[in-house]
């Protein structure tokens, strides 16, 4: 009989490695004589095996130190405040943008949501991008929202395809928005990426609140999970961050997404640690870890 296992199927103790393997019966009741009652042959495939520098769990990174180092020297000197797009400040890591636009690329979305606008560097980015991808062609958007316009760079309010939402990210008009967009724009797929509030319960709060309207194909990044709750945390002590969210989240939504290793790790190391995921299916119930969301009808 053909088994196949789950994506969220977690295996722990003895995995047998890939390959041919042998499984013995024995009726230990029986006298020792009797050997082997039955006996069968099975092989072992890994269709989305973790990669070599992730322990079995996926939790813990095991890359080089020198990349560990890197990483934490480019944090701790606040180089991340320093990386900017058309002279705006974008917060993000140059390998994590990089990756963005190969991921947009394949996905092609026609939204790209984006939480936490902040100077609008990276939503001129994003803009850049989808321009790139779609052209006149095909329609497409990038929103984004924030609940605090006044650092945004005026770039970003006159830029084409650019709508700005002033609200809290876990929003039901963020949400509400969303669905129109996608309707709006031919029920493409999207790209999403939660950078606003970076504490425990707000990043949850989102996540509970985008997972009910992102479908089958869409994608899933939860940024500055990079902060802590981890061996190589670039800020211990920051406290509960997005790495505790999406964990607790996912660990409560198993098939939902699936946590995508090859673009996590692609360029050594990301500031979305555990922070790359695709959308499997739709129409699940989501289990939510929080109960009560005090931004959802703001």
């Amino acid at each position: 009989v053909d088994t196949t296992c789950d994506d969220d199927l977690v295996l722990v103790g003895t995995v047998p490695e890939p390959g041919e393997h042998r499984i013995e019966l024995l009726a230990t009741f029986l006298p020792s004589s009797r050997g082997v009652i039955k006996s069968s042959t099975f092989t072992v495939t890994h269709n989305n095996p973790v990669p070599a520098h992730l322990s079995p769990d996926g939790l813990s990174v095991q890359l080089p130190e020198f990349i560990q180092e890197y990483h934490k020297w480019w944090y701790q000197a606040g180089i991340w405040g320093q990386s900017t797009w058309r002279g705006v400040v974008t917060h993000k890591q140059p390998m994590d943008a990089w990756n963005y636009q190969q991921l947009i690329q394949s996905i092609k979305p026609c939204v790209v949501v984006e939480f936490g606008t902040r100077f609008g560097g990276s939503t001129l980015f994003f803009s850049a991008v989808m321009k790139g991808l779609h052209g006149t062609r095909t329609p497409y958007k990038v929103f984004s929202v924030d609940i605090d316009h006044s650092h945004i760079d005026k770039q970003a309010f006159e830029e084409d395809n650019v709508e700005l939402l002033m609200a809290p990210s876990a929003s039901r008009r963020a949400q509400k928005r969303i669905g129109e967009l996608r309707e709006e724009l031919g029920g493409g797929s999207i790209f999403v990426i939660l950078d606003a509030d970076h504490g425990k319960d707000n990043v949850t709060l989102e996540l509970q609140m985008v997972a009910p309207v992102m479908k089958e194909g869409d994608y899933l990044i939860v940024e500055d999970s990079n902060l802590d709750g981890h061996d190589n945390a670039v800020y211990p002590g920051w406290g509960p961050c997005p790495y505790d969210a999406v964990l607790d989240f996912m660990s409560m939504n198993r098939g939902l997404f699936v946590r995508d290793y090859t673009a996590e790790f692609m360029f050594g190391f990301t500031q979305a640690v555990a922070g790359f995921w695709r959308r499997k299916g739709g129409g699940e119930t989501i289990n939510n870890p929080l109960n009560a969301n005090p931004y959802l009808d703001q």
